[in-house]
């Protein structure tokens, strides 16, 4: 596998080609609670990262765990893809205008009873990140370079090291089928 250049100008019109033509896999919600989150993509100093949060550790639900920005929908969103940016832009400060949505990626079942939807976009260059004192603890920068490598640890599911937090479980299983679009990029090329 030939890694494509992973920058603005070499990966994201080709990330959304791929990611407009496979479909997504889709669970029914039914028992579990519909959420979504967003895979903030962003270049920094020539190569694509995307933005991950660390819950604080008083939060009710998912306390301390390192994960995309996201939630649970609410009664007044129209889709999914609104509940993404709504919690974007509550949690980080993202106006849903600076995002250039690229897509969509499998939904993930939760453990936790949560069916994750996420979605991937593309933030303007000049996205003030906000981080909300309240939902975030600490925001970092995670190169995607990262994800496209062998989780560190035993256990698959355990995920990665990045800027010394633990990314595993759910947003670790999101990275991985996120890198893996981004790794099959290369195979075009």
């Amino acid at each position: 596998m030939r890694l494509p250049a992973l920058d603005d100008a070499s990966l994201r019109e080709p990330l959304r080609r791929a990611l407009s033509a496979r479909p997504s896999r889709k669970m029914p919600v039914g028992s579990t609670i519909a959420a979504a989150v967003l895979v903030p993509l962003f270049e920094k100093d020539g190569e694509a990262h995307l933005w991950l949060v660390r819950r604080p550790a008083s939060m009710r639900s998912h306390g301390g765990q390192v994960a995309f920005p996201g939630g649970k929908s609410e009664a007044a969103d129209d889709s999914l893809l609104v509940t993404a940016l709504r919690e974007a832009e509550e949690e980080l400060g993202i106006d849903p205008a600076r995002v250039d949505v690229l897509g969509v990626l499998d939904d993930y079942v939760t453990i936790t009873g949560f069916t994750i939807t996420p979605w991937v976009g593309w933030l303007a260059p000049d996205v003030d990140i906000r981080p909300n004192a309240g939902e975030v603890a600490r925001v970092f920068p995670a190169p995607v370079r990262t994800f496209l490598g062998p989780p560190s640890g035993i256990l698959p599911w355990r995920g990665w090291t990045v800027e010394g937090e633990r990314v595993w479980g759910a947003t670790a299983a999101i990275a991985r089928s996120f890198a893996s679009i981004v790794g099959n990029l290369g195979d075009d090329q």
